[in-house]
């Protein structure tokens, strides 16, 4: 992906931020960027969902710490590390302001909680900074031997943060 970024990182630095937003490498980087990160931010949130299974019977987590441990060390942030080690800003391909009522789930337990966290989340780079630092650190805690961190606040961010980058339009 690092290839990708040679010839657009030259247009902006040629020729600055409105010189790369209306490039064809801007619009063409935005499109795999994105679409990059929403694989990504899917399979996280694939592992979430067996992370938080329950067995019906006893009410208690379906897999055993060891296993719980392994999907949280599983989390994958190599499209986020390799974009945010970059050059290029960020914030140029997650731009839009999010609409919180219509990206993240009503019916979540704990939703007027983790919208009061998010109050101070206004774009789509705002939310993937923060779902990608908690991210970091529950795998940073699952390396010590222990499950950190709330999932179903970090679930619920990656949900929302999908459903953003699949309303985004391209410009």
């Amino acid at each position: 992906m690092l290839d990708m970024l040679l010839e657009p990182t030259k247009t902006f630095v040629k020729g600055g931020i409105d010189a790369f937003r209306k490039s064809n490498e801007h619009n063409n980087l935005l499109i795999a960027v994105q679409d990059r990160i929403r694989r990504e931010v899917r399979f996280n949130s694939a592992l979430l969902q067996e992370l938080k299974k329950v067995d019906k019977n006893t009410n208690t987590p379906k897999y055993d710490d060891v296993i719980r441990l392994a999907l949280v060390k599983s989390w994958r942030t190599e499209a986020f590390d390799e974009v945010n080690s970059g050059v290029l800003p960020l914030t140029l391909f997650f731009e839009t302001t999010l609409s919180k009522e219509d990206i993240f789930p009503t019916n979540w337990p704990k939703r007027d909680k983790y919208l009061e966290w998010l109050k101070n989340v206004v774009t789509q780079y705002d939310l993937l900074e923060r779902v990608y630092h908690r991210i970091q650190l529950a795998k940073t805690f699952a390396e010590c031997g222990k499950i950190q961190g709330d999932m179903d606040y970090i679930h619920f961010m990656l949900i929302g943060f999908e459903k953003s980058i699949a309303n985004t339009t391209i410009r």
